[in-house]
């Protein structure tokens, strides 16, 4: 977040940094709070559909948030037909092997990234707009791969393992969500050091080090406080994870500082207090989510 200045005083910007902070905090609190509610519930099914509306939500949020910021969303059938798609995918993730989907074959995720592919290409073919065809494509290919596989990332995470997937979701927004508020709080208040100001003005390298202290600190106490579902991860294995987590987070968020400096608006959206849009909430966990997955896949297996 980039700091004004001018005839404000100091006082009056710590004030609205504040502000800010506190509206963050409580909006940040409130959702995951609810997500972690609905997946931690009793009955499977309804962790299962509640973790489902809640992820549907925001991937519909954070695509069409994407669709205008990069003018994409005027062709509406392609915007609506391409929306369509990325849901059927992402309740595919949720529901594959689970008692709802018993019988019915399984569908390489492969094939629906082949299928989307030839969507697109057949969308342009009939793009009304011959000399934007290319960039047409690109928009809404690189928009649904960016959002709903990155989605069907995180709700691979949900899934692994059984009920273990839930804590691994769990720690996964933990360690990335307090990497977002430590870069947030470090680099406002004693943050110096700009570290890419032509993408992002207001991130600093002290910022940085924050996101991977309370990365790693609130990482690790979540282990601590969860050790009979998470104990089996040794402290290394979290600060590890952690660190690695808090910087993945940071790329996140700095790939779509990117795509809004591009369009030139500040937040992808505006109905999040002290956030902005859907992006803006789950732009460094849809990139943390394949480096859990591949964690998971690589160190985990075994045990799950």
């Amino acid at each position: 977040m980039s700091v004004e200045t001018g005839s404000s005083s100091p006082e009056k910007g710590a004030a609205s940094k504040g502000a800010v902070f506190l509206k963050r905090l409580g909006t940040t609190l409130c959702l995951w709070g609810i997500l972690v509610f609905g997946i931690f519930a009793k009955d499977p099914r309804i962790s299962l559909c509640s973790a489902g509306i809640i992820l549907l939500f925001l991937a519909w949020g954070a695509y069409w948030e994407y669709l205008r910021m990069t003018g994409a969303i005027a062709w509406t059938f392609a915007a609506y037909s391409t929306t369509s798609l990325g849901s059927l995918y992402l309740v595919y993730c949720l529901l594959e092997g689970t008692s709802w989907f018993s019988g019915a074959p399984s569908i390489p995720h492969q094939w629906w990234i082949g299928f989307f592919w030839s969507w697109c290409c057949y969308l342009c073919f009939h793009y009304r707009h011959a000399q934007d065809r290319l960039g047409t494509l690109s928009r809404y290919a690189f928009g649904w791969g960016y959002i709903f596989l990155m989605m069907g990332c995180l709700i691979g995470v949900f899934r692994f393992g059984g009920e273990l997937g839930k804590w691994y979701l769990l720690l996964m927004i933990v360690c990335t969500k307090f990497s977002d508020m430590g870069a947030y709080v470090v680099g406002s208040l004693i943050g110096r050091h700009k570290m890419i100001p032509q993408i992002s003005p207001g991130k600093t390298w002290e910022g940085f080090a924050g996101a991977i202290l309370f990365s790693m600190v609130f990482g690790w106490a979540l282990t601590l406080w969860a050790s009979d579902h998470l104990g089996h991860l040794s402290s290394v294995q979290v600060w590890i994870l952690a660190g690695v987590l808090s910087v993945g987070a940071v790329v996140g968020d700095l790939v779509e500082s990117i795509l809004k400096r591009e369009c030139r608006v500040k937040d992808s959206g505006r109905f999040l207090p002290g956030i902005g849009g859907a992006l803006d909430l789950v732009d460094s966990l849809l990139f943390n989510a394949p480096i859990m997955i591949l964690y998971l896949y690589v160190f985990q297996h075994t045990h799950a």
